[in-house]
């Protein structure tokens, strides 16, 4: 709580300024330069308002000045609408000036390659030595509506007047948080709180994030981003949120490309930054959305607070096919459409002999007739228990009058906390009457299963305890530090074993004769395999040797190895072949390591073979975490039942491979400064009772 409220601080004179200036300030209200002044006279920004433009002595009836150093006042707000060319000339001003807060719309900075890059350095270094903050350079603007704070050159909030609400705005892209106010306002979605970030030489969308988070009055946070330059920040801010019980709706756009790396471990091309981002907001349960319908709807139904921990679905309708469209769609979305009990199915019976019962209740088009048979049928659905969202489902506009006399209004009164989703179209007025009530409205059936769905996901969340951290490795009598280079396979395994990760009972041979001794040791057959760290993927030269059956055969493959590596790579430097047990049954899974460098290390679980080459059937987390926490993520891959015991075979040994999911989390978490990824492909998993083992293993430290 301590480093928040360092962040709310750091932002307090941005969104809630005493004085702006504004450099750049133009006497045309419809130029950049102008909508600002013309945003805070109209909504009556409470606080002087200083124009800085050389060459005029009025800008729009408020005195002008040709420099902000004229300013006789303090000033903690600038905002700066000037070419490029003399932007750090502004900022240097401002510095002087002892402004706290910047704001710049100009544009020709990082975006426009590496002469604006170095210029936006500097105006980072000016407002960091002189303990200002910035937002922007190619930014359009932020706002406080509960300040009457509007700097931005976007024409919505004129033509669209701001109603206060609980939702905040943050957004990378200056266009998209235009949009997504004008988008918020059509939905009758109130806002107080909104920015644009640009390009983020300071302030980014985690640090609004954070502060949106402290504002008491900011119930949901909508939130666009690009990429995250601060991951440590968004995990801050979202775990906050999360602790606070206010849901932040992510839409994350772009992925990253990440082939050439995957040249060398399959990890690397598992654990992309797009999908680190789903982890990262899926743990802090924050919601993911992909469209803008549901970015909005979400975000809306979030507004209501109600969140319940279930996940099944009652509807109420006057379409039977309507009903079964809805009831497909929840199915897809993994919600239950709960049957109704028999008693209950008899109540609704009762009312209307003919309606269907089961769940959707088709209450048919006599409701239109007889309108208090919903009231009816939605008691008995509330009462008896069954659900944890309703969505009433309604053809067509609807008025007040028949909603009232349909009984909601009285459902509400008598059931004040339950999740209700009216899907209906219903004039404004009609609307107004039915936020009050705390109804959600939205007249797309299909969108109101789907906002259903995202209240019952964030319900189970805010309902998910804490769990445990993980035990730490500094017990350990001696610390397990990696190799500044990459160590070779035996060197890999012996690491992780000191980590708690089991590995295969293997022995490593630099001549034929301690092959052929190792393998006495070990017992027959055994596997032979090439130990090079220049040759990565030894199968493809035929490095790797199986059902080696007795002492002459391993000494003459031992040789055939080393020839076969001599010539495919000449200059590879070849550390010996090691020998290992043959091992049958079990399952083949894959453990991997690769350390985001937003988000550091994210642990990687997936079933090896087709599950992985071709499926890309795997799951992640960041590390660290607990067993319990691995059982759930193993649970997550479609091919689990595999390890379950399926179609007879034995349960696979889940508990030891929980064990090492978790050791091997905590072992990258401690040693996130010096790795790059780690591969452990395969690790056998062998049936229950009997253990799992890493077979091979690749540890790749950080450049």
């Amino acid at each position: 709580m301590k480093e928040q409220a360092v962040v709310k601080n750091s932002l307090q004179t941005m969104f809630r300024p005493k004085s702006i200036a504004i450099l750049g300030a133009s006497t045309n209200p419809e130029k950049i330069g102008g909508r600002p002044v013309r945003y805070l006279k109209h909504y009556e920004f409470d606080g002087p308002i200083y124009p800085i433009n050389p060459n005029a002595t009025e800008v729009q009836g408020l005195t002008a000045y040709k420099s902000i150093r004229d300013v006789a006042g303090d000033v903690d707000l600038a905002l700066i609408v000037l070419p490029a060319a003399i932007v750090l000339q502004g900022i240097r001003e401002c510095a002087e000036k002892g402004v706290k807060s910047v704001v710049i719309f100009s544009a020709g900075f990082a975006e426009t390659g590496d002469e604006g890059h170095e210029a936006q350095l500097e105006m980072s270094r000016i407002a960091e030595q002189a303990g200002m903050r910035i937002v922007g350079p190619n930014c359009m603007g932020i706002a406080a509506f509960d300040h009457n704070m509007i700097i931005t050159f976007g024409v919505s909030m004129m033509n669209m007047t701001p109603v206060l609400g609980p939702v905040s705005i943050v957004s990378q892209s200056g266009a998209f948080g235009s949009v997504a106010y004008a988008e918020s306002r059509q939905r009758q979605l109130g806002v107080r709180l909104w920015a644009t970030t640009g390009n983020e030489s300071d302030v980014n969308v985690a640090d609004c994030l954070n502060y949106y988070v402290e504002d008491a009055e900011t119930k949901v946070v909508l939130m666009y981003f690009e990429a995250s330059r601060d991951g440590a920040k968004l995990v801050a801010g979202l775990e906050a949120a999360k602790r606070a019980r206010k849901p932040v709706i992510a839409m994350k756009v772009g992925s990253s490309d990440v082939g050439a790396e995957a040249a060398l471990s399959h990890t690397n091309s598992l654990a992309g930054s797009d999908s680190v981002v789903d982890t990262v907001l899926t743990k802090y349960n924050a919601y993911r959305a992909y469209t803008l319908d549901e970015f909005f709807d979400i975000g809306y139904a979030c507004t209501s607070g109600l969140f319940p921990d279930g996940n099944r679905l009652g509807i109420v309708t006057i379409s039977g096919g309507v009903g079964i469209l809805m009831s497909d769609y929840a199915v897809k979305l993994g919600v239950d459409v709960a049957r109704l009990s028999e008693a209950a199915q008899a109540k609704v019976r009762d009312v209307i002999p003919f309606a269907g019962t089961r769940n959707p209740v088709d209450i048919t088009g006599q409701a239109v007739n007889q309108p208090e048979i919903l009231e009816q049928c939605l008691d008995i659905m509330i009462e008896e228990g069954e659900h944890d969202v309703i969505i009433v489902y309604f053809a067509g506009l609807t008025s007040l009058e028949f909603l009232q006399n349909a009984g909601l209004i009285r459902i509400r009164e008598k059931h004040p906390t339950a999740a209700i989703i009216v899907s209906v179209v219903m004039d404004e007025d009609t609307r107004k009457v039915f936020d009050d009530l705390n109804y959600l409205v939205i007249p797309d059936p299909t969108r109101a299963v789907r906002a259903a769905a995202a209240l019952m996901q964030m319900g189970r969340g805010y309902a998910k305890a804490e769990r445990p951290a993980p035990p730490s490795l500094s017990s350990l009598p001696v610390p397990i530090a990696l190799p500044g280079e990459m160590p070779n396979e035996v060197e890999a395994k012996r690491i992780l074993a000191q980590a708690g990760v089991p590995v295969v009972d293997e022995r490593l041979a630099t001549t034929a004769g301690e092959a052929g001794r190792a393998a006495r040791e070990i017992g027959f057959p055994v596997a032979m395999k090439l130990v090079s760290t220049d040759i990565p993927h030894k199968s493809e030269i035929g490095a790797v040797l199986l059902n080696v059956g007795d002492e002459v055969a391993v000494r003459d493959g031992f040789d055939t190895l080393m020839e076969r590596a001599q010539t495919a790579q000449p200059d590879a430097k070849v550390d010996g072949v090691v020998v290992a047990p043959m091992i049958s049954g079990g399952v083949e899974t894959i453990l991997g390591v690769k350390v985001d460098p937003a988000f550091g290390p994210v642990v990687v679980f997936g079933l090896g073979g087709i599950f992985v080459e071709l499926l890309n059937d795997v799951t992640q987390r960041l590390a660290p975490f607990g067993v319990e926490e691995a059982h759930e993520m193993m649970r997550e891959v479609k091919g689990f039942p595999l390890l379950d015991g399926a179609r007879g075979a034995p349960p696979a040994d889940v508990d030891a491979l929980a064990e090492a999911l978790s050791k091997l989390s905590v072992f990258a978490h401690e040693n996130a400064d010096s790795l790059e990824s780690i591969d452990i492909n395969p690790f056998l998993v062998l049936p229950k009772g009997e253990g799992a083992f890493a077979v091979d293993a690749l540890i790749i430290p950080s450049k």
